[in-house]
């Protein structure tokens, strides 16, 4: 254990960057920690791509624990947990990467919210059996919002509200990035470094193309749901101009 490291840390910690990343889900938390990853192990992480197709059977055995685990976010030190306000090794920072709150449920909805996710994640059943749609709107999503999130497990880890991840204070933090302003983060890599590091973008939501239109109250809901997020982000965004361009995300 590093020197003033408490048991427990809930974060990544990278001995070649000197610092701990406390990672959100849907803000390019995939990318960064594969980064992180070959920073410090010295190679790239494996799982992805081709090896992507198998992983559906190699997560069931994984979970059984009859085999390793290939995705990032399963792997010992890379896992997405609950925040604790750890202490940070001696000569260590604390960094976290955010995004306007709105733009991340919208994203979670495409990436985590379909058909394909649900039968690759074997839930078709037990969506059909909530009468919830298999593939929904943003809006139908928006409308049902908690109700996905009780079945879907993407779901839910995906839409987990900001507090949960970087706790109450984000003044914890020695710095905190915006991933519309990704550059920064990656020259902050770069100078601890001492070298250029070049970012990944590891998950890529589908292409196709969904019903993102939303109804007044359907807004209404949506600004609920993220007023705890735009709270605890005071100063880094506006919930009323990211509302006024929800459509654009």
């Amino acid at each position: 254990m590093l020197a003033g490291e408490r048991a427990g840390v809930m974060a990544v910690i990278s001995k070649k960057l000197r610092a701990v990343y406390f990672d959100i889900t849907k803000v390019g938390s995939s990318s960064l920690k594969e980064i992180l990853w070959e920073l410090d192990k010295g190679a790239p992480f494996k799982g992805r791509g081709a090896a992507r197709v198998k992983n559906n059977i190699r997560w069931r055995l994984a979970s059984a624990k009859l085999v390793k685990p290939r995705n990032i976010h399963e792997q010992e030190g890379y896992q997405t947990q609950k925040f604790t306000q750890a202490q940070v090794p001696d000569g260590f920072v604390s960094f976290a990467l955010v995004r306007d709150p709105l733009a991340r449920i919208k994203s979670a909805w495409r990436d985590k919210v379909h058909h394909e996710q649900f039968r690759w994640r074997d839930e078709e059943m037990d969506i059909k059996n909530e009468g919830l749609p298999l593939n929904p709107s943003f809006g139908e999503f928006v409308d049902n919002f908690h109700e996905y999130r009780a079945v879907s497990r993407p779901a839910r880890i995906h839409t987990t509200p900001y507090s949960w991840h970087l706790g109450d204070n984000i003044k914890f933090f020695h710095h905190v990035f915006k991933l519309e302003e990704l550059n920064e983060l990656h020259n902050f890599i770069s100078d601890r470094l001492g070298r250029q590091v070049r970012g990944k973008h590891a998950n890529k939501s589908p292409v196709e193309q969904r019903d993102y239109e939303l109804k007044s109250h359907q807004v209404d809901k949506l600004l609920k749901i993220t007023k705890p997020d735009y709270e605890l982000l005071k100063g880094m965004y506006d919930q009323d101009v990211a509302a006024q361009q929800i459509s654009s995300y």
